[in-house]
């Protein structure tokens, strides 16, 4: 499996992971220095995440994914951005919308992880 085949099958275990509020499979996936950027402009650690997470806070209802790039740099880092037709429920609050992502996978040691997200919101 190339590269870019791995990124790919680790978006959708990302995805997976994150509709499920799996929070061992995301600790995995996440890397401990995690910056994220959601699309409110805020910062949020990995530790932030998962405590979302696993708080019950969060029930996502739906993903569906459209225009995906992914850009593979080298051996270590590749780029993804993608569209996500996005419905949630976070702390009685409900969102529809349709967000890009931007996400960093960098492999260190043979494992790749997320270390830098950034989400913006194109549709409400």
């Amino acid at each position: 499996m190339d590269t870019k085949q791995q990124i790919e099958a680790l978006e959708l275990r990302l995805i997976a992971a994150m509709k499920t509020s799996n929070v061992p499979e995301l600790d995995v996936l996440l890397a401990d220095n995690l910056i994220f950027t959601n699309h409110n402009g805020h910062l949020v650690t990995k530790q932030d995440d998962l405590e979302t997470h696993r708080s019950g806070n969060l029930e996502i209802y739906s993903i569906d994914t459209s225009a995906q790039l992914i850009e593979v740099l080298n051996d270590t880092t590749a780029i993804v951005s993608v569209v996500k037709d996005l419905s949630s429920d976070y702390d009685g609050h409900i969102s529809v919308g349709i967000f890009r992502f931007t996400r960093v996978w960098h492999n260190s040691g043979g494992q790749w992880q997320v270390v830098a997200a950034h989400s913006s919101q194109l549709v409400s």
